[in-house]
């Protein structure tokens, strides 16, 4: 029985075009600082790191990988225009980035009404928890703005101490504060990454099409696939996670 729901939280709870934008500007203030504006490099950096003309690529750096690895893509092409230390350059990176995301006027779309599921699962005895390979600092900065300081039983995000995804620590450590089992956990988000966290921790993997992925993308990894995650506000999707048969799943499911 499914006791404890772990949610992604960009492409899944909430819009994912915010680190759309984030990647956007912060390609144009590296540019600007290099007085290397062109449009030109401007869109071959963005295809770099996954950005599309109406959307992300599931397995871009922007997506998928750390912002260590997504200074690392554009470092190498900027370096052909211009030398710059890699180092200095990840660093300066992951500061744009956070720049962007916890400016104060930033739009933070839900993807479900956040508050509406937390009581929806509460009311079935289920403990709801965000899981993101995002900080600490942007994760409450998301959770602040929204006013749902109340709404999560439990937040894990890169801080330092905990591991990013697609380790288990993240879910090792909301069973362990609640009592739980990884096999009564649910999984939830939008990237093959996140089916992966799914797997490493014994749980049930719930991918969503809310977000960075198609089906073909999550078909192979996820044990249900849905629309989004109001699917979950469906009382049969709920109990659909608790059957073994695949089968029987898909029938409820995208």
């Amino acid at each position: 029985m499914i006791k404890g729901i772990l949610f992604d939280k960009d492409g899944t709870l909430i819009d994912f075009s915010l680190w759309r934008d984030a990647g956007i500007n912060t390609i144009k203030s590296i540019l600007d600082e290099y007085n290397l504006s062109n449009d030109k490099l401007d869109k071959e950096l963005q295809r770099a790191i996954g950005i599309k003309e109406n959307g992300v690529e599931p397995f871009g750096a922007l997506a998928y990988s750390s912002h260590e690895d997504l200074a690392y893509e554009l470092h190498f092409i900027l370096n052909k225009h211009v030398e710059i230390d890699l180092n200095k350059f990840k660093v300066h990176v992951g500061e744009l980035l956070r720049k962007e995301v916890l400016k104060d006027n930033v739009e933070f779309k839900e993807i479900v009404d956040i508050r509406k599921l937390y009581e929806y699962l509460s009311s079935n005895n289920i403990k709801m928890g965000m899981a993101t390979a995002d900080t600490k600092q942007s994760a409450m900065h998301m959770i602040n703005s929204l006013n749902l300081n109340d709404c999560f039983d439990f937040v894990g995000a890169y801080d330092g101490t905990m591991k990013r995804k697609p380790h288990n620590d993240m879910c090792m450590r909301f069973c362990s504060m609640y009592g739980l089992k990884p096999n009564e956990v649910a999984i939830v988000g939008d990237s093959y990454s996140d089916m992966l966290f799914a797997i490493n921790s014994g749980a049930t993997g719930v991918g969503v099409l809310s977000g960075v992925s198609s089906k073909i993308n999550l078909k192979d990894v996820a044990n249900v696939i849905v629309p989004s995650v109001e699917s979950l506000l469906d009382a049969q999707v709920l109990e659909a996670l608790d059957e073994k048969s695949y089968e029987a799943r898909e029938l409820r499911t995208a």
